[in-house]
């Protein structure tokens, strides 16, 4: 709780993103689930535990981590994200495996209710991380998206220009984030038709979106959306 009011996180902000916590216990959810009558194989084929090589009972996928629930475009939860509260964790982030319901490469996290509020004449806005796109809706940019910890797809590009023809990239604007963009820039170019392209909006060096509105406010990342350059001019 301690760190997600840090982050800037209302209680009613985590009510309305879902934000839970998974304990450290090794086998809190599988023992849960199983209690529940749920198959143990069904629980590790939802990607919510995994069996350990030597065999025996599997364990929690999740321990000890802030979770992110991940919907898809219906709103059906279809996979977790989780961040490591631990600082000396091997992830800091870590995303359900791909599972029958799961393929990280065809979804992005927040699509529902981006998509309507991009229908509402919202920009689509494309970020980096679930804490990014939750900056982003509750200062009121409620179009916002991120792929879930790959770069953006083939697949996933197709589907942000079926929301906008010209969806807002938001990346760092250090060498990392200009590396991201002339990647996207590269997936993009061979696809481009009449009416679809991309913007590029820069955040100052360092900083992400989640950065920008807790020092300047929905304003400041309003001024950096506005000002957005075309995929030409970054090429």
């Amino acid at each position: 709780r301690e760190y997600l009011a840090r982050r800037g996180l209302s209680p009613e902000a985590q009510a309305r993103w879902e934000i839970g916590f998974a304990p450290e216990a090794r086998q809190g959810l599988f023992g849960h689930l199983t209690g529940a009558g749920v198959p143990a194989d069904l629980v590790v084929e939802a990607g919510l535990a995994a069996r350990p090589e030597s065999g025996g009972t599997p364990y929690d996928r999740f321990r000890g981590r802030i979770i992110f629930p991940i919907r898809d475009a219906r709103g059906r939860a279809i996979a977790l994200g989780g961040r490591a509260l631990d600082p000396g964790a091997r992830a800091k982030y870590l995303n359900s495996p791909e599972t029958p319901l799961f393929d990280k490469g065809r979804t992005l996290y927040n699509i529902g209710p981006a998509r309507a509020a991009v229908g509402q004449g919202a920009p689509l806005i494309v970020a980096e991380g679930y804490m990014d796109v939750i900056a982003l809706g509750e200062a009121g940019f409620g179009g916002a998206v991120a792929p879930l910890g790959t770069a953006i797809t083939e697949t996933q590009l197709a589907l942000l220009w079926r929301l906008s023809p010209e969806p807002i990239i938001a990346l760092d604007g250090d060498n990392t984030g200009l590396r991201a963009a002339y990647r996207l820039i590269d997936l993009a170019l061979p696809r481009l038709q009449a009416g679809n392209s991309l913007r590029f909006a820069l955040m100052p060096s360092g900083q992400d979106p989640d950065d920008v509105i807790r020092a300047g406010g929905a304003a400041a990342m309003a001024k950096l959306v506005e000002a957005a350059r075309p995929m030409s001019a970054l090429l």
